[in-house]
């Protein structure tokens, strides 16, 4: 019996994302992930408390999701978010550094399904952003016990650790509500993002 051929399978996965996403969402999906990697190095804060990166993370997640607006969006941002930093940044996780950064896409893309597409509604926003920050919370502590890791996160204490990253997951989230306010306000929101409909997709 002949082996299946697999050679067509990576086109058609990029036949369907091309479907589902317009070219502007897809830029968009890159350009929020790469934002999210630089984050790390570019805006990280001076201060050693727990969780402090969910200030930029949740703000970028909930501007990306809420303008494409669309079921996958969020996970297409914390896989292409963790493809990323598993390229550029892996630190002592490696391969499973990406797990930190797709927990928040998926999370982000429930709570925007389950509010209706409201994260521009600075309570949804919020919501988000306490959720997604403890995602990744999770996701990091569940790495680092199964790699062994120390993490500084149950050193310091998981309670203390998850309060600090409601409060700057709920910063983060209210931020990004709010910038997806102000762009709606401008005309850059959803429809803009799309695109002229059957001019700005890629051709199959």
């Amino acid at each position: 019996m002949n082996a299946p051929d697999m050679r067509g399978e990576p086109q058609v996965a990029v036949a369907a994302y091309r479907r589902w996403f317009t070219t502007r969402e897809a830029v968009l999906v890159a350009l929020v992930s790469a934002l999210v990697i630089m984050s790390k190095v570019v805006f990280k804060m001076p201060i050693h408390v727990p969780g402090h990166s969910g200030v930029i993370w949740m703000a970028l997640y909930v501007v990306g999701r809420g303008l494409i607006r669309k079921p996958g969006a969020g996970l297409m941002i914390g896989i292409v978010s963790g493809i990323l930093a598993t390229a550029f940044n892996p630190g002592s996780m490696g391969l499973l550094v990406g797990v930190k950064y797709l927990a928040p896409g998926i999370v982000l893309d429930a709570v925007a399904i389950a509010s209706r597409e409201r994260l521009d509604d600075p309570v949804v926003g919020v919501i988000a952003g306490v959720l997604g920050n403890l995602a990744k919370l999770s996701a990091g502590v569940i790495v680092a016990v199964l790699l062994g890791l120390p993490a500084g996160f149950i050193v310091v204490g998981l309670a203390y650790s998850a309060v600090t990253h409601v409060v700057f997951g709920a910063i983060g989230g209210w931020l990004g509500s709010v910038v997806l306010s102000r762009l709606d306000r401008h005309g850059i929101g959803r429809d803009w993002v799309k695109g002229p409909v059957g001019k700005n997709r890629s051709p199959e």
